[in-house]
């Protein structure tokens, strides 16, 4: 059976989740793979095979969107995927056309590259890069350690450096950071979290980086605690 071929476009983000979620392990279905945009150095690299899984031995190659057409055309693409955000419906549009006019279909994926969370998670989203989203999400945290909570954070992905060592990343102290080789954009973030006491996850690989917060919370909560102490669930967010 011959298996469906996909291109991904996408910013270093979402388009490495839904490849992750959706199509990693699927023998229906081959990924060709990502054009990139917004993001500086992440076209001409490699989406390391480790991440990849078994049916990607040598990695999946990441391109420059400019060369989309060229793309679909070279490698007999059936698929677009669009995977990243801070687009105008127009832009988002022109990107369908060229696709469509290129000989390939084009698709948003929905719910099913959702995870499933045993913690509650908060979500801290919106429609453009520079919202408030950072601000919002230590707001609540601040809240929920003041109601006795113990909160942590799932960061964005901004994987400017080895995707393969960025698998999955936890930062609890400033030692963490120093050692990470982490951005200017990156440390600014992460810090205002670790001056709160607040640890925050990130990196490639959400699910992993879910399954690795989860099981810190779980630890958390079976502790001995003290007589006359009481526990409180822990709690993730998100910001995205």
């Amino acid at each position: 059976m011959a298996r469906e071929r996909i291109l991904i476009l996408g910013a270093a983000g979402r388009d490495f989740h839904d490849f992750n979620v959706a199509f990693r392990n699927n023998i229906e279905h081959e990924v060709v793979g990502f054009t990139a945009a917004q993001i500086p150095e992440i076209a001409c690299r490699i989406y390391p095979p480790k991440l990849c899984g078994r049916l990607y031995p040598e990695g999946i190659p990441i391109w420059p969107e400019s060369e989309l057409e060229k793309i679909i055309k070279e490698y007999y693409v059936d698929r677009c995927i669009l995977a990243y955000s801070d687009l105008s419906f127009q832009a988002v549009m022109e990107l369908a056309g060229k696709v469509l006019a290129a000989g390939a279909d084009f698709e948003l994926l929905g719910m099913r590259t959702m995870l499933k969370s045993s913690k509650p998670v908060v979500a801290v989203c919106a429609v453009r890069t520079g919202s408030g989203k950072s601000q919002t999400t230590r707001y609540i945290a601040d809240e929920f350690k003041s109601a006795g909570l113990k909160p942590v954070v799932v960061r964005h992905p901004m994987p400017y450096g080895n995707l393969e060592a960025e698998a999955v990343q936890r930062f609890a102290s400033f030692s963490d950071l120093d050692s990470g080789d982490l951005t200017i954009e990156e440390r600014e973030e992460y810090e205002a979290h670790i001056k709160r006491g607040t640890v925050v996850y990130a990196g490639v690989d959400y699910e992993a980086i879910l399954r690795q917060a989860e099981r810190a919370a779980l630890m958390q909560l079976v502790l001995p605690v003290p007589v006359g102490t009481t526990t409180f669930p822990s709690f993730s967010l998100t910001s995205g």
